[in-house]
């Protein structure tokens, strides 16, 4: 018992060690990557940097020259993917390690489950100077539920490309990295990916926490109908760099959508412009099927 109690012990210090370092660490990577990343929204394209599956399935079909990355994990990646697709899985660095390896020089399309890794993802390749877009709903909700679906997939394993594209931006390169090592130390905890579930937050805001702040980032007129409890009202799109920016940093957001994806955009550009950020998996639709209490204007 006295064992087991040493292990669990040293194992929280060890994690609370590898917050602080990274987040230490995030606060101190130049200045232009906080810059960058919340302009990201300043000239926000029309389709939120998400494409549909059947438009993606156009595309290849129709030989257009893209580049596909299944951010699944392996064992998922080797039952079936996308055709041409390339495994970088969200779980654990290989987006970091592969980031020169990306193309920057053709449209690049990225899937996950669900779309909220994925999501992430996107953010960062762009920041990096890849146009990327997320698979909207991701493979099991989006790709597997398209007609026409079943005769895109393969289970042959695709090789990144054999060029290099450089990232001139050191500081850019180090915070993808550290955004994945935080990531990493999150892992078998309740902030696992950057995410956290529904019921995690309804206990923060049950006990009136004072170290969180709610963002909605949902449309305007769906905030005034309901919404969380203490959420603040800042919608997903072009212009909502603004309201984030006015966002106080000694505080850990926690934001939400519908379903997870727009969460996760806004989410990965507010960490990558330096602050403790999360988005409640599922969005909406999780705290709303929980039957969990939301409040009008």
């Amino acid at each position: 018992m006295k064992k087991n109690l040493c292990f669990v012990m040293g194992l929280s210090v060890m994690l609370v060690m590898a917050f602080a370092a990274t987040a230490a660490a995030q606060r101190t990577v130049g200045g232009e990557v906080a810059k960058n990343a919340a302009a990201y929204f300043a000239e926000f394209p029309a389709d939120g940097n998400v494409i549909r599956p059947d438009m993606l399935f156009s595309k290849i079909t129709g030989g257009e020259d893209v580049f596909i990355i299944d951010v699944r994990r392996p064992a998922d990646y080797a039952k079936g993917h996308l055709k041409g697709a390339v495994n970088l899985s969200f779980f654990d660095r290989s987006v970091s390690d592969a980031l020169e390896m990306i193309p920057n020089d053709k449209p690049v399309f990225v899937y996950c489950y669900t779309g909220q890794a994925a999501a992430q993802v996107t953010v960062l390749l762009n920041l990096a100077g890849k146009a990327a877009k997320s698979v909207q709903s991701g493979f099991d909700n989006g790709v597997s539920k398209t007609d026409g679906h079943a005769a895109l997939l393969e289970q042959t394993a695709n090789p990144l490309p054999d060029k290099a594209y450089p990232v001139a931006d050191d500081d850019l390169k180090l915070a993808v990295k550290l955004y994945f090592m935080g990531k990493e130390a999150r892992n078998n905890t309740e902030f696992a990916n950057y995410n956290l579930s529904a019921a995690t937050l309804k206990g923060f805001v049950d006990a009136k926490n004072p170290d969180y702040l709610i963002v909605s980032a949902r449309r305007a007129d769906d905030y005034a109908k309901g919404h969380i409890p203490t959420a603040r009202n800042i919608p997903f799109g072009r212009g909502m760099e603004t309201g984030l920016a006015a966002l106080p940093k000694d505080k850990t957001i926690v934001v939400y959508c519908y379903t997870g994806q727009t969460a996760g955009q806004t989410m990965a550009v507010l960490r990558m412009m330096g602050y403790e950020a999360y988005s409640m998996s599922g969005g909406m639709n999780a705290w709303a099927k929980e039957g969990f209490e939301t409040v009008a204007d």
